[in-house]
């Protein structure tokens, strides 16, 4: 592998490093929303909907796009945009402005996933495609772990204001990815020639009956995880935990990471044990540990929220894993089905959620009622029809 195609893969790496690093902000940002402009839950929750709906509706298509002639848009944009509309959202008093800015950073992620995830795999060595996918994956991960802590500490100290500074790692990272584009656009023409449509005889008859169930399960599962992430903040601070902005952004962060382990396991074990056996296993095993998060107090509640995160996350890896191997040779429209579609489903379910709690008159009660979804999500996983590992292998060799 040349220096060119190296710094390539590592762009996108770092590209996806730097766009999931901005989407979590908004649930920290949001008590301080919520107290500054006088926000209900309903319109607090719409922020992260607009950020969801408006990257559900288009990474789909263009995945599809994408998957269909080649064209993809360029990832140092995306990153851009992604920076530049959450960091100065803070900067503004008009609701309007905005939820167009969220918007806009949610267009930069929705474009910037398909497209560097098939330039990570098509650039990617047969024999260290796993290990440079693993590492595209975990970065972006781990930057959306860390993301809420950083935003915690900015916004103690320096104030809700300060988040803003935060887009000038994103214009110095679209810097560096745009210069290496510009050399590898150079010496690698080749790379940029239109791919093959896909063909319907790579998909498996009557593949839209457990690809569909798979999106199902991918939008449950979002639904609930989405909803703990965007309220849990306003849950611990301005609930009867009353904690702070840093501890609260710890808990978050350590939630996340704990995310991130499940991760790994989920697709190791999915390997070793078969994708739907894990998928049922890891559903399952998260409703008990959702429901410590609101029927107990303490280090129960804290095992809760950090062990549901486990299994959420270990549930996400293996489904997005069946989606790619249901629909082989559309790798990005299965992307942007369970990395767009299912994650705006759970945006609306945000904004559902905001809108039980104005008018039950109690947050956790409203939260409380993802516990429907969280047990629907074990139930269905058992009536999806899909082929063992070693006869996917079997298919693809």
């Amino acid at each position: 592998m040349d220096k060119e195609i190296k710094d390539k893969i590592f762009a996108s790496i770092g590209g996806h490093f730097l766009v999931d690093l901005y989407s979590p902000l908004l649930p920290i940002i949001l008590p301080a929303l919520i107290l500054n402009m006088n926000l209900s839950f309903f319109l607090a929750g719409l922020i992260v909907t607009a950020f969801n709906v408006t990257s559900s509706v288009v990474q789909p298509f263009a995945g599809l796009y994408s998957d269909r002639t080649g064209k993809k848009a360029s990832i140092w944009i995306c990153v851009l945009f992604s920076s530049v509309g959450i960091s100065l959202a803070v900067l503004t008093n008009n609701y309007l402005l905005m939820l167009i800015l969220v918007s806009c950073a949610a267009l930069g992620s929705a474009l910037f996933h398909p497209a560097a995830m098939e330039s990570v795999f098509r650039l990617s060595p047969p024999e260290k495609r796993g290990v440079f996918n693993s590492i595209f994956t975990t970065s972006g991960s781990v930057s959306y772990s860390i993301g809420p802590l950083i935003a915690g500490i900015m916004i103690t100290f320096y104030g809700l204001s300060s988040i803003a500074w935060l887009v000038i790692p994103g214009i110095l990272g679209a810097i560096w990815i745009y210069s290496v584009d510009k050399k590898f656009q150079t010496s690698h023409v080749a790379f940029f020639e239109r791919k093959r449509p896909v063909r319907k005889k790579d998909r498996a008859k009557y593949w839209w009956v457990p690809a569909g169930l798979v999106v199902t399960l991918c939008s449950l599962r979002a639904w609930t995880y989405v909803g703990i992430i965007t309220y849990l903040p306003a849950l611990l601070i301005l609930g009867q935990q009353g904690m702070d902005t840093i501890t609260t952004s710890l808990i978050v962060t350590i939630m996340l990471f704990i995310g991130v382990s499940g991760q790994i396991a989920g697709g190791y074990l999915s390997d070793r044990f078969g994708r739907k056996n894990m998928l049922v296993f890891g559903f399952a095993s998260a409703v008990p540990f959702f429901c410590l998060i609101f029927l107990t107090q303490g280090w129960l509640m804290y095992v809760g929220i950090f062990m549901y995160s486990f299994f959420a996350c270990f549930c996400y890896v293996t489904s997005v894993t069946m989606m790619q191997e249901l629909l082989p040779g559309s790798v990005g429209f299965a992307s942007g089905l369970t990395l767009g579609l299912c994650v705006g489903v759970g945006g609306i379910g945000a904004a559902i959620i905001g809108w039980a709690a104005d008018g039950m008159g109690s947050l956790p009660d409203a939260m409380f009622l993802m516990v429907i979804p969280t047990i629907i999500c074990p139930i269905l996983a058992v009536f999806i029809k899909y082929p063992g590992n070693e006869r996917i292998r079997k298919n693809e060799s």
